[in-house]
């Protein structure tokens, strides 16, 4: 696995990265997610695992958690929803990452402690994202993990209970087996640096051998509902990007690059024949297009959606077809809210479906869900729940980790 490593989370310019360009500090800027207090900042990935067992929950005396740290002020943390009522959360203070599981929408979380990693070649103290010096996670379904320890990889698939060689411990395959599923990616991707899917009652990760389409990086990754596969790849401060469809599940690939005047904001497939991709032009006005394909990525058209003062940060696909995209709402910079925009005519119109919460992140979505932070004070203090959807008409709660 690469050694890439994310820079550290800051409120401050996600608002920045939406309102001005360029489009690569959203690499950095879209993966916070929640602010837990005035040293800790949460970040988000998500991907949809699907499988229903409350392990951590049910039996925390099977992990062997060692002694924990004296917090160092310095927190970052990362909620995954994994399935309509199961989710991942971590926290990371220092070169230690703690995993809770819930498997009851938020009503019961594992101990903090009930599954853990500390790094050994791990720098403390270091700034997080320092390239090769600090630790780095993803949680790439609901029992498969990957933290990096100063560029070194390391995989559990079993909760976080143990760990192992991420090089050696994935499964190198010419196509994703049918029961494994595309993981999730997006705003760089890192730590994760190609393709990998999961199968979700093994935990077993693997990757591809077959050759990437595009010479630039992985910066994002969409598994549609049909199992094809829609990615973007793009220098982080270049220009122009590719936008790659598999069919066959990674075996072979079909491609179309954007050109060196835009930048990929965020791509989304609905099949192997329908899909959407976001860019912003590289000039100086920086107009945002929504772009459309109807014959697996060949060729794409406008849809003609005003999106120039709500630029998505986040486009997923509904339950019904529908698109939903994250977007900041109205308000200043500290007490900004979240803002969910939904179009039903193929993303040719959006309206407003909720503004809920404080904006404090972007990667709120999965394929076939969106979701808001908030409180139940009505407050734009740190959140204690966010409300999920998979068509922007209906509401779930799912309370967060204490």
């Amino acid at each position: 696995m690469s050694g890439r490593e994310f820079s550290g989370f800051d409120v401050d310019t996600v608002t920045e990265a939406v309102s001005q360009p360029p489009l690569d500090e959203l690499r950095t800027t879209a993966r916070s997610r929640r602010h837990r207090s005035v040293a800790m900042v949460t970040a988000a990935l998500v991907v949809l695992a699907g499988l229903a067992v409350v392990p951590l929950v049910a039996e925390p005396d099977r992990a062997v958690p060692a002694d924990p740290p004296t917090p160092s002020g310095a927190q970052f943390s990362q909620f995954t929803l994994t399935g309509p009522d199961s989710a991942v959360d971590v926290r990371q203070d220092g070169c230690v990452v703690r995993f809770a599981y819930t498997g009851d929408g938020g009503r019961r979380w594992s101990d903090w402690d009930a599954a853990r990693f500390e790094g050994t070649r791990c720098v403390a103290g270091t700034a997080a994202g320092t390239p090769g010096s600090g630790t780095n996670f993803f949680v790439l379904g609901e029992r498969s993990y990957l933290v990096t320890d100063s560029g070194l990889a390391h995989l559990s698939t079993d909760y976080g209970r143990t760990w192992r060689d991420a090089d050696s411990a994935i499964v190198a395959v010419p196509a994703f087996p049918a029961t494994a599923r595309p993981v999730l990616c997006g705003f760089g991707c890192a730590p994760v640096s190609e393709p990998l899917a999961v199968d979700p009652s093994s935990g077993t990760v693997y990757r591809l051998t077959a050759t990437a389409p595009s010479w630039r990086p992985l910066f994002s990754l969409y598994p549609a509902a049909d199992g094809s596969i829609w990615a973007t790849y793009q220098m982080s401060g270049g220009r122009g990007a590719t936008v790659a469809r598999s069919a066959d599940r990674g075996a072979t690939w079909t491609s179309w690059e954007v050109g060196d005047d835009a930048r990929v904001i965020t791509a989304v497939g609905l099949d192997d024949r329908n899909g959407y991709v976001v860019t912003r032009s590289s000039s100086a006005s920086g107009g945002v297009r929504l772009l459309r394909t109807t014959d697996g990525a060949k060729t794409w058209t406008a849809t003609g959606a005003d999106l120039a003062d709500q630029l998505p940060y986040d486009l997923t696909v509904g339950s019904d077809g529908s698109l939903m995209a994250i977007t900041p709402g109205e308000g200043t910079d500290a007490d900004r809210r979240g803002r969910l925009l939904v179009s039903r005519d193929d993303g040719e119109h959006f309206t407003v479906a909720r503004e809920y919460g404080r904006l404090v992140g972007s990667v709120s979505v999965a394929p076939g869900y969106a979701w808001l932070f908030g409180r139940d004070d009505g407050s734009t203090g740190e959140p204690d729940h966010v409300l999920v959807t998979t068509d922007a008409a209906t509401w779930t709660r799912f309370s967060l980790a204490p």
